[in-house]
């Protein structure tokens, strides 16, 4: 468990990293700054930050200011000083320059495109080298199975709002610390994940818990965990193998396979069901029901 709470801890400690960058675009950023909002070290900043990203803090925020760009360039004719101007960067030039190093085209040439073109580049350059890796393991079979599932007493932390990889680390964060109390027998227990997805962007979620059932004893609290009742349903299971990293990538495909064969969602929370122990079984080997609600 200890090794799942660093790791979320890390990830607490770079998403307040990433939102001040992602909030002070249009500001001169300094490494020393950067360093005191994760509470490291400059070293160990550096070095956090390049294993999660597979970049530098620099590289993320010269990428994180092209991405804005594109956006405004896509979806306004706002002229291209005046953006550059707006994304922190000295003149157009320095972001002709930058988006020339990125895209290898100039904003003119982008604003020329396609919107779908557009689009693709957009969600492309939108993820870090570290996530473009974590996407070339992904493996989830691509039929689900429609399966029903019983009413389940599950005890959970509460987290609400924003991206996924942010939400869901500290709901886990919560829950990790309330482990120790549960004195009772958990063998049958299921480790879960209930989120309210935004169906428009299945990074986001409204409402997220971490969860356990208590299949053997559905009458007793647990300090620390709130009691929730998960109603019967029928859901489309998708089983995912691989990093924990994956499953907003997931979600994202689960409901687009479901779009397209026109299934109808239910107004209940999406499910992650871990079946393994994170702390004895390989990265690559882990197995995770992705649960998604229909009608």
């Amino acid at each position: 468990m200890s090794s799942i709470a660093t790791g979320n801890a890390h990830r607490r400690q770079l998403n307040q990293v990433f939102n001040y960058l992602k909030d002070n675009l249009d500001q001169k950023i300094v490494l020393g700054n950067l360093a005191h909002v994760s509470g490291f070290s400059q070293y160990h900043f550096i070095r956090i930050f390049n294993a999660y990203t597979g970049e530098t803090p620099f590289t993320f925020l010269r990428r994180e200011r092209v991405v804005q760009g594109l956006q405004k360039l896509s979806a306004t004719q706002d002229s291209i000083t005046d953006i550059a101007l707006d994304i922190g960067f000295e003149s157009s030039s320095s972001f002709n320059k930058a988006f020339k190093k990125v895209l290898n085209s100039t904003p003119s040439e982008f604003r020329n495109m396609g919107k779908d073109r557009r689009d693709e580049i957009i969600y492309d350059l939108s993820m870090t080298p570290r996530t473009k890796e974590i996407i070339m393991t992904f493996e989830m079979n691509l039929e689900p199975e429609i399966i029903n599932r019983n009413e389940t007493i599950v005890y959970a932390t509460h987290e609400r709002g924003g991206d996924f990889k942010e939400v869901a680390p500290l709901a886990w964060e919560k829950f990790l610390q309330v482990m120790p109390k549960i004195k009772d027998n958990i063998e049958q227990s299921e480790f879960m994940g209930i989120g309210f997805m935004d169906v428009e962007d299945t990074k986001k979620v409204c409402d997220y818990k971490a969860a356990l059932s208590m299949p053997s004893n559905p009458n007793f609290e647990i300090e620390g965990l709130k009691k929730q009742v998960l109603p019967a349903s029928k859901y489309a299971k998708f089983l995912l193998k691989g990093s924990y990293d994956n499953i907003w990538i997931a979600f994202d495909k689960a409901f687009e396979i479901i779009g397209q064969k026109g299934l109808e969602l239910a107004d209940l929370p999406c499910l992650e069901n871990y079946l393994n122990n994170p702390e004895i079984t390989p990265v690559e080997d882990l197995l995770t029901e992705i649960l998604v609600p229909i009608k």
